[in-house]
C-alpha cells in the first residue's frame, strides 16, 4: 500500500507541475478539516518562500494525493516565526542573527472550488467544476496555479466582454475575466464612489472587440469624447433644449451646436440628421426631442413624475380634450372651406401638421397658432369669407365654448386653437378634483420650462434604421443636463427613447422569435433614472413597469443593462434584484455591508482605482481590476 500511495503522491506531484510550479505541501502537523469555517494549513519551505513572494489573497491550488481532485483557495494568512520561537525560548538580551528566521512559512488557504480530474492516454481532462466538498490529505502538492487553470476553476467564460484581469495576492495575473452573453442579458450593476473606476469600466465594456451593440446615455460627453478616440464611426442622439430667444431651430443649426462644443471638423445636412466629422471619426448626428402631439396619449407613461392619479385620469382627459377640439374644428372648417372635401382637408391639416409642429405641454394649457393665409396657400383655399370678419368663435353656439377662434384683425388672418379652453372643460366634464388638476398643470408648464418637447429641426429617434447601420449609439444628454439643470427632463428623455428601443426590438422578437444582435444598454448613474419609488413625487407604476420591460422581458430579446450608481439605497430595489451581475468597487463599509461584502471590506474601502469583487452567474466573489482606458485586452495564458 505504502508502494501505491507514494505511486498517487508522484502521480499528483506531475500533475500539479504541468499546471503551475509546487511551493509547498499540506501541512502534516495538524488537522485538515473542510467545512465552512475552517482553513487549510500549507508549509512552504524557505526558499519556496522566499521565490513565491506570497501574499494575503493569492491563489493558490492543491493537488490531493489519492483522488485526482485541484482545489483552488485564496491566501488567508501567512505566519513566520523566528528558529526561536519555534523552540521556545525567549532572551534576555536581543542578539541579531538573521539565520534563524531561515523558516519554513505556515500558510492557510480558504477552499474556493475544487476540479475533478481523470486520465486517459497520458493525459489529463477536466470533468467536473464543484464547491470545494472533498476531503484534502496531507502532503498533497500545493501549487502556484497557471492562469488558464484559475480561470477554468473559477469557471470565467472564455469569451465575452472582457471587464478586468484577475487580481491575485496584490497584483494582476495575466487572464481576463469576462462577462458571456447569458451573464449580459441577465444585467449587471455596478457599484462603487466617484474615482472608483465605474466609467472607465463602462468605457472599455462599449468597445471590447465582441458581437453586439450599444445604447449608451451620455450625461457629460464622457463617452462620446471616448468614441471619437476609439472608433472609426459612431451614431449620437442628440436631444437639443428649445431655447425661445435662439433662433436655432434647423438641423444645421443643431449639428453646428454639437461640433462647436466637441471641436469638431465639419458638418454636412443628410437625410434623418446630420454627418459630423470629428478627427478620425465620422458621426452620424440626429438632432432629437420627443413630438408632444404624437406622444401625448402616453406622456404619462414617460414621466416618471405624475402622481398615480393624474396619471389615472390622463388618458380620458385628452380623449375628451380632443374630441372638443376636432368637433370645434370641422364647425370651424366648414366656415372657410365651404363643401366636405376642403372641410376634411382642413382638419386633417391642423390635426397632422400645424398641432403636431407646434402643440407642447406649455400650448396644451395655452393655444396654438394657425395662420389661414399659409393654410390657404397649403390647401389652395378661398378666404374671402372672412375677410370682413373681425372675430368668430366656434362653436358657434353662445352657450358652448369657443374652442376655435378666427380672427382677421389688422388683415392677419388667424385661427386659434383654444387647446386651454378644451382642456379645462374635458377637466370640468370628468369632475376631476382640483388637486390632481393641479398636479397635470404643474407637470405640464415644468416640462414648458425644460423645452424637451417639439424642438424645430429635430426628428424622431427609430432604433431600427440607425442600428442597421451602426453598432454603438450613444444618447447624449449634454444639452438637457446643461440647459435645464432637470433630473425630471433628463429621466424623460430616456423613457421615451428606452421606450421605443423596447418596442422595436419586441418588433423583432415577435417576428422571429429572437431579439436580433445583442443590444447592450449602458447607464450611469442609474438612480436618477431608476428612483426609490417611496417618495410621492414619482411614480411607481412608470418607474418599475419600464424596468420590468427592459430588464425581465427584454432578456429573450437579447437586451443586456449594465447600470453603474454610487449608492443602491436611492436606487429602485427592482434594479438589484434583476441584476445577476453586481461588481462592487470602493465604497463606504456602510454600503459595502449592505450588499453583503462585510468580509471585503478591507480589500474595497480603501480600493484604488479600478479594483473591485465581481458576482456573476458562473462564478462569485472574484477580485479583479479593470483594464486602463484604452488597454489591450489579448492575454497570453500559459
Amino acid at each position: 500500500m505504502v508502494q501505491d500511495l507514494l505511486k498517487l503522491l508522484e502521480e499528483a506531484k506531475s500533475h500539479a507541475s504541468e499546471n503551475g510550479k509546487i511551493i509547498g505541501r499540506v501541512t502534516r502537523y495538524r488537522d485538515i478539516t473542510i467545512n465552512d469555517s475552517e482553513y487549510i494549513g500549507i508549509d512552504i519551505d524557505f526558499e519556496n518562500y522566499l521565490d513565491a513572494d506570497m501574499k494575503r489573497g493569492q491563489y493558490l491550488a492543491i493537488r490531493s494525493i489519492i483522488r485526482p481532485i485541484v482545489i483552488l483557495g485564496q491566501v488567508y494568512s501567512i505566519s513566520r516565526s523566528d528558529v526561536l520561537a519555534r523552540m521556545g525560548i525567549n532572551e534576555i538580551k536581543y542578539h541579531e542573527d538573521p539565520s534563524t528566521i531561515m523558516t519554513p512559512a505556515y500558510v492557510e488557504i480558504k477552499p474556493i472550488t475544487e476540479a475533478e480530474f481523470s486520465r486517459d492516454e497520458e493525459k489529463w481532462s477536466l470533468k467536473k467544476i464543484r464547491p470545494a466538498v472533498s476531503p484534502v490529505d496531507p502532503q498533497s502538492p500545493v501549487f502556484i496555479p497557471n492562469p488558464t487553470l484559475i480561470k477554468d476553476l473559477l469557471s470565467i467564460p472564455s469569451s465575452g466582454v472582457t471587464i478586468g484581469k484577475i487580481f491575485s495576492g496584490g497584483d494582476t495575473i495575466d487572464a481576463m475575466v469576462r462577462l458571456d452573453e447569458e451573464a449580459l442579458t441577465h444585467h449587471i450593476l455596478i457599484i462603487g464612489t466617484t474615482g472608483s473606476g465605474k466609467t472607465t469600466l463602462l468605457k472599455n465594456m462599449i468597445t471590447n472587440h465582441t458581437r453586439k451593440k450599444t445604447l449608451v446615455f451620455d450625461r457629460q460627453g464622457d463617452f462620446v469624447h471616448h468614441l471619437m478616440k476609439s472608433k472609426e464611426k459612431f451614431a449620437v442622439v442628440m436631444p437639443v433644449v428649445y431655447e425661445k430667444d435662439t433662433h436655432k431651430i434647423s438641423v444645421k443649426d443643431h449639428a453646428e451646436e454639437f461640433a462647436n462644443w466637441y471641436g469638431c471638423d465639419s458638418v454636412d445636412v443628410v437625410e434623418g440628421g446630420a454627418e459630423v466629422l470629428c478627427g478620425n471619426s465620422e458621426v452620424f448626428l440626429v438632432p432629437y426631442s420627443i413630438n408632444f402631439y404624437s406622444n401625448i396619449e402616453e406622456f404619462d407613461k414617460i414621466t416618471p413624475y405624475f402622481t398615480s392619479r393624474a396619471s389615472m385620469y390622463w388618458g380620458s382627459i385628452v380623449e375628451k380634450m380632443f374630441e372638443k377640439i376636432e368637433k370645434a374644428l370641422e364647425e370651424a372648417a366648414e366656415f372657410i372651406g365651404g363643401d366636405q372635401k376642403k372641410k376634411e382637408d382642413i382638419v386633417n391639416y391642423v390635426f397632422n401638421n400645424i398641432m403636431r409642429d407646434r402643440l407642447t405641454p406649455g400650448k396644451l394649457i395655452e393655444s396654438v397658432y394657425v395662420s389661414l393665409d399659409d393654410l390657404a396657400k397649403t390647401l389652395n383655399l378661398n378666404l374671402s369669407k372672412i375677410s370682413s370678419v373681425s372675430r368668430k368663435g366656434f362653436p358657434s353656439n353662445n352657450n358652448a365654448e369657443q374652442i376655435v377662434v378666427i380672427d382677421s384683425k389688422n388683415s392677419r388672418k388667424a385661427m386659434f386653437i383654444n387647446t386651454g379652453t378644451a382642456f379645462r372643460s374635458a377637466i370640468k366634464d370628468l369632475d376631476i378634483y382640483h388637486t390632481t388638476k393641479d398636479v397635470i398643470v404643474r407637470v405640464l408648464k415644468a416640462y414648458e420650462r425644460y423645452g424637451i418637447f417639439t424642438v424645430p429641426g429635430t426628428f424622431d429617434f427609430l432604433p431600427g434604421e440607425i442600428f442597421s447601420n451602426y453598432d454603438d449609439v450613444i444618447v447624449d444628454l449634454t444639452w438637457v443636463m446643461n440647459k435645464s439643470a432637470s433630473v425630471e427632463a433628463v429621466a424623460t428623455v430616456a423613457y421615451k427613447i428606452l421606450d421605443d428601443f423596447f418596442k422595436w426590438k419586441d418588433t423583432e422578437y415577435q417576428r422571429t422569435h429572437k431579439g436580433g444582435d445583442l443590444t447592450l444598454i449602458i447607464m450611469d448613474e442609474a438612480h436618477e433614472y431608476f428612483p426609490q419609488t417611496n417618495r410621492e413625487d414619482v411614480a411607481k407604476d412608470v418607474v418599475e413597469g419600464l424596468i420590468n420591460r427592459i430588464m425581465r422581458l427584454g432578456r429573450v430579446r437579447n437586451i443586456g443593462v449594465i447600470l453603474a450608481t454610487h449608492v443602491p439605497d436611492d436606487l429602485n430595489p427592482l434594479v438589484v434584484q434583476l441584476t445577476n451581475t453586481k461588481v462592487v468597487m470602493r465604497n463606504e463599509e456602510r454600503v459595502l455591508n449592505s450588499l453583503g461584502m462585510e468580509k471585503f471590506k478591507d480589500f474595497l474601502k480603501y480600493a484604488q482605482p479600478g479594483m473591485a469583487i465581481v458576482n456573476s452567474l458562473r462564478f462569485k466573489e472574484v477580485p479583479i481590476m479593470t483594464l486602463l482606458d484604452g488597454e489591450d485586452k489579448k492575454e497570453g495564458e500559459g
